[in-house]
């Protein structure tokens, strides 16, 4: 939500709309091999995107293997190139590119260089607890849904069609 907000306040700031990249598949399926559970699925996350978080554009790129090896200022030039992008928001334990060799600090500098704005937003903690998505679904997995709720800033929701004869 904070890095979400920083975005809204960049674009608005240059009078730009607001965007968000993410994954199809989570990029631990590759990476480690594990595919850690999912807070929403793909759809669900752009819905909660454009509506809660009041995005523009939601950009969904596949995390294959041609993504997992692209080098981080490929994968910048393309998002500039290929998606329009302007300026860039990030957490300060940003990961990308091939083996997570661009970081905060190597974004920052490129932006700075190509005369883009960036927004390096600080890690958040509630309670003692860094807030990172990874403690979010520990939460939701142990079934601690206001801890949750606090953590995202928003209540978790579930959606689906209802198929009728399994009374699931």
């Amino acid at each position: 939500a904070a890095l979400l907000k920083a975005c809204r306040e960049l674009a608005g700031r240059h009078g730009w709309k607001a965007g968000v990249v993410t994954f199809s598949d989570h990029p631990d399926t590759l990476v480690t091999g594990r595919t850690p559970a999912l807070i929403c699925t793909p759809g669900e996350r752009e819905r909660l995107m454009k509506e809660q978080f009041h995005m523009d554009t939601v950009v969904t790129l596949p995390f294959d293997e041609k993504m997992r090896a692209m080098d981080w200022k490929n994968f910048l030039d393309m998002l500039i190139r290929d998606h329009g992008a302007a300026g860039f928001v990030c957490g300060e334990d940003f990961r990308f590119g091939a083996r997570g060799e661009g970081n905060a600090r190597t974004l920052y500098g490129a932006c700075c260089g190509r005369g883009f704005p960036c927004a390096v937003v600080p890690q958040l903690r509630l309670d003692g607890q860094v807030v990172s998505s990874t403690h979010i679904r520990s939460l939701i997995e142990g079934g601690k849904m206001e801890s949750a709720t606090k953590f995202l800033g928003h209540p978790y929701t579930l959606t689906g069609t209802v198929i009728h004869g399994r009374a699931l």
